[in-house]
């Protein structure tokens, strides 16, 4: 008997697990999706290394992280939900609508749940006024400006999101304003509005190595709070692509996001209390079952926080940017023309193959950003380590002195 009941409930965990993670999870219409396809025969190359490296800096380059849709679907749920707590605190019967809305809202991933529940805020403002003018009562009170408080949080995110979609609109005229209140998009919509959060990137970074390289049995995806980034095994080690270069080892992606979390304000303040708390970790990989995509859970594991930063050999490093941008090292200045700094790279590297030459390819188009076509002016670079960043110190050749007359 226990055991039939241990059995029903982890096929209602599975259940949930399919619901929750269809948000970076490809569908079988994303990965037969056309334009995935001929983008993945575009970036592959001759090498693990440089295919992965080439769908990386295709993301990094095209696609623009939406700031607004982060945020705007989580803040819409919480002052609706707080909204209706308020409303049905005075009547607990009706306790479950609560945990029924969430649901609602959280598995249409639409506009007009949040736009219907705005009118209803607005219906209840004006109720709750109403039966304040006749019964003056300090309940009444509290709901009237409780409600007002959250019905006008609700109607600003309402407006900026218009505000901001005008502009989205002139940029990308297919774009629709519901779009930004969804919890997933198809990868035909990620690649034509070119704008993402890390579960689309996740999405779409999971299709292109599926095209690229025909198997769907060595991708993982790695989830801790509020993150999501796609993973794949080669020659039994995992390599990690989230957003932007370089590639990053498993292993070294856990430490640079154990690093944010921990200095996060609740980490922290929980820490102030000496109450250590540790990141959550779930891995996950896909399989398919009957034509259809599925996540099964590999690995769970609470990271606690990593203090000591690994010492890069900067003479090596050095002298493989050198070799790379083919660089003489020869210079007679005593100080650097400029000086770059590469956020998280001493955490980020890794004397991998594929690491090393994806972090060669970021920091080469670092200096492309910084320096433009100057690049070829640059007779000496140096890499100095700076806690967790790194820094590069760049000496470039004088110019020939432009005529001052035309």
């Amino acid at each position: 008997m226990i055991g039939k009941i241990k059995a029903k409930f982890g096929d209602i965990k599975w259940f949930l697990r399919q619901l929750s993670y269809r948000e970076f999870l490809p569908l079988k219409k994303d990965l037969e999706n056309k334009e995935a396809k001929e983008l993945s025969e575009l970036l592959k190359s001759d090498s693990y290394e440089e295919t992965l490296t080439n769908i990386l800096e295709w993301q990094e380059r095209n696609i623009q992280y939406w700031d607004e849709r982060a945020d705007m679907f989580t803040l819409l749920l919480i002052f609706s939900t707080i909204a209706f707590g308020f409303v049905l605190f005075s009547v607990q019967q009706y306790w479950w609508i609560i945990p029924l809305i969430i649901l609602c809202f959280y598995f249409s991933g639409n506009f007009l749940p949040f736009f219907i529940s705005a009118l209803s805020l607005a219906t209840e403002i004006i109720v709750a006024i109403v039966v304040f003018v006749y019964v003056a009562n300090t309940s009444v009170i509290i709901m009237t400006v409780g409600l007002s408080i959250i019905f006008g949080s609700i109607l600003s995110l309402l407006l900026y999101g218009i505000l901001k979609y005008r502009y989205l609109k002139r940029a990308v005229p297919e774009i629709r304003f519901e779009d930004a209140f969804k919890i997933s998009l198809p990868v035909e919509k990620i690649l034509q509005y070119r704008l993402a959060i890390c579960r689309d990137y996740a999405k779409l970074t999971a299709t292109l190595l599926i095209n690229s390289f025909n198997s769907k049995d060595n991708i993982y995806f790695m989830c801790i709070p509020y993150h999501v980034a796609t993973a794949i095994e080669i020659k039994g080690r995992m390599y990690v692509l989230d957003q932007k270069l370089p590639i990053t080892t498993r292993d070294k992606w856990i430490e640079k996001w154990s690093r944010r979390y921990f200095d996060g304000f609740w980490p922290r303040l929980l820490s102030y209390f000496n109450i250590r708390k540790r990141m959550p970790l779930e891995v996950y990989k896909m399989i398919e079952e009957n034509g259809e995509t599925r996540v099964k859970k590999v690995f769970h594991q609470k990271i606690r926080d990593v203090s000591d930063v690994p010492k890069v050999n900067e003479g090596a490093l050095t002298n493989k940017i050198a070799s790379k941008l083919g660089i003489s090292q020869m210079s007679e200045k005593l100080e650097p023309n400029a000086k770059i700094t590469l956020k998280d790279f001493a955490l980020l590297y890794d004397e991998s193959e594929i690491v090393e030459f994806s972090l060669l390819k970021a920091i080469k188009n670092k200096l492309d950003s910084e320096l433009c076509d100057n690049i070829k002016k640059v007779t000496k670079i140096e890499v100095f380590q700076n806690g967790s960043d790194l820094t590069l110190a760049v000496y470039m050749r004088k110019c020939a002195r432009i005529p001052t007359s035309f």
